[in-house]
């Protein structure tokens, strides 16, 4: 099915779609963690260049469960497939546990709502509307693969901190399994992405992550190292913080530029380049440097599904994703590259 899209709009009335895990939640005020440190002794180093001839996207898959939330998330993959020049897949799945009768409406439904909401748009490009039944996080997963999809998009799980229902959830689910890198948008599509931070630690996940960050077609790239240090309230010296400090800013600067080397030379021209290095809690430092400096866009790596992969999954990334500071994409391994 193609249809052009384009423009702005809002979904038409439509019964519950099925994509479980996208319930409304309430986001908490970002808070930096304890230790917390910051500003003039930020390490920042700024490359300019002029800005053509990035590596494309080419192809897009937005999976949408048509709830009022939702829009932002197409609105966004439209907005990038005109950025990129990329082909855009838009699905919808309904769940195979209804009658027949309801999952029959709820296909014509669907098919009927992503057409009014993409004809509001006016003209734009070509868009390919699936309407499946099944499972969604499998049927999205499918789909990604078969359309060899360069991005999956969701709408961010918006969920309350004490709140455990973003594991199990479709957006859970797909992020743990896929090996596209999976984009959660939480902010109205207002503009494209400018400023792209990188929550950086030195692993192969992290440099990956730096290398999608480049595929967004940023103007600046943030890369942000934040460091604990072990037994800290015995560190109270000057000297001894800032040399903590100036030693992660060389391993950082390092590691930095051998990802660097390894891109394309086209795909780094006209992005400034900022390296920052703090200390304090990981999850709370990267929120608040995510509000401090208006940051459109946070990558992060993800790792896998089991053992201690699983248990670093589900602690820092998992308290990113499950209520992002921004829109927030993952990427797991080479996914990025």
């Amino acid at each position: 099915m193609q249809i052009k899209a384009g423009g702005t709009g809002s979904w038409p009335p439509i019964g519950r779609a099925s994509m479980p895990g996208s319930g409304p939640g309430r986001r908490a005020a970002p808070a930096a963690g304890p230790g917390h440190e910051t500003g003039p002794q930020d390490r920042r180093t700024d490359v300019a260049s002029t800005r053509t001839g990035r590596r494309a996207m080419k192809s897009i898959l937005i999976a949408t469960d048509l709830s009022a939330r939702s829009d932002r998330a197409l609105d966004r993959a439209l907005a990038l497939a005109r950025e990129q020049d990329a082909r855009i897949t838009v699905l919808h799945v309904v769940d195979d546990r209804l009658a027949q009768a309801a999952i029959e409406r709820r296909e014509d439904e669907a098919k009927e709502a992503i057409a009014a909401y993409l004809a509001a748009r006016g003209p734009g490009q070509d868009a390919t509307v699936s309407v499946t039944v099944g499972e969604a996080d499998s049927d999205i997963l499918r789909a990604a693969g078969r359309c060899a999809a360069d991005l999956i998009v969701l709408g961010a799980h918006r969920v309350a901190p004490d709140d455990d229902t973003f594991q199990g959830s479709t957006a859970w689910n797909v992020l743990r399994e896929s090996r596209h890198p999976v984009l959660l948008v939480k902010e109205p599509a207002l503009a494209p992405y400018r400023r792209v931070a990188v929550g950086f630690d030195f692993s192969g996940l992290s440099e990956a992550a730096l290398r999608l960050a480049f595929r967004f077609r940023p103007g600046e790239v943030d890369v942000m190292h934040v460091f604990h240090a072990p037994y800290q309230g015995f560190l109270t010296g000057a000297d001894t913080q800032r040399d903590l400090r100036e030693q992660c800013d060389r391993k950082l600067e390092s590691a930095v530029g051998a990802v660097m080397r390894s891109l394309e030379p086209e795909q780094a021209e006209g992005v400034a380049l900022r390296r920052l290095v703090c200390r304090g809690e990981i999850v709370g430092t990267l929120r608040q440097e995510c509000e401090t400096h208006r940051v459109d866009l946070l990558a992060i790596g993800t790792s896998g599904r089991s053992g201690l992969a699983h248990a670093i999954f589900g602690s820092i990334a998992e308290s990113l994703l499950r209520d992002p500071p921004c829109d927030i994409v993952a990427v797991r391994g080479a996914s990025g590259a």
